[in-house]
C-alpha cells in the first residue's frame, strides 16, 4: 500500500489526542495554524481542554526527540510527523484570514512538495471536507 499524507484538522486533535498514532506508517502533517488553535482551547475544564493539553505535551515529546520542522518519526512502523506552512495556492475566493482556509492552504502545499503521494486532510468538520474536496484535496471524516 502506498505511502499518505494526512493533514490532521484540529477537530481532530480536540476530540482524540492519541490520533497521531492510529495512521499507521503514513505521514502527518500538522498546520502551524493548528497548533494556534489548539493553544486557544487548552484552558477548558472539559474533555476538548483535556486533549487540548495531552496533544500539546505529546507535541512536545515530540520536539525533544527532534525537530517537528524537519520531521520526527511517530514510533516504530509509524511514519513522521510534521509542520507544515501555508503556500500562495489557495484560490482568489478563499481568504487566508479564515483559520479553516489557512489549514487547507497549507495542505495545498503539502500536495504540492509531495506530489507523488496521495495528500487527505482528515477532519470532523463537514464544511472542512467539503471545501478541501472543491480545492482537489483528498478529505476524510476521522473516525476513532
Amino acid at each position: 500500500m502506498a505511502k499518505k499524507n494526512y493533514v490532521i484538522d484540529t477537530s481532530v486533535y480536540l476530540s482524540d489526542a492519541n490520533c497521531i498514532f492510529r495512521f499507521q506508517n503514513n505521514d502527518i502533517f500538522v498546520p502551524l495554524k493548528v497548533l494556534e488553535e489548539i493553544d486557544k482551547h487548552k484552558k477548558r475544564q472539559d474533555s476538548v481542554g483535556f486533549n487540548a493539553r495531552k496533544v500539546i505535551k505529546t507535541f512536545d515529546s515530540f520536539r525533544l526527540k527532534g525537530s517537528l520542522y524537519a520531521g520526527v518519526r511517530i514510533g516504530k512502523g509509524k511514519g513522521i510527523i510534521k509542520i507544515c506552512e501555508p503556500t500562495g495556492l489557495l484560490p482568489d475566493s478563499l481568504s487566508l484570514k479564515i483559520a479553516d482556509h489557512v489549514i487547507l492552504s497549507s495542505a495545498l502545499s503539502v500536495q504540492a512538495e509531495w506530489d507523488r503521494r496521495k495528500t487527505i486532510v482528515v477532519s470532523r468538520d463537514i464544511n472542512m471536507r467539503v471545501i478541501a474536496d472543491s480545492v482537489n484535496l483528498g478529505s476524510e471524516d476521522y473516525k476513532t
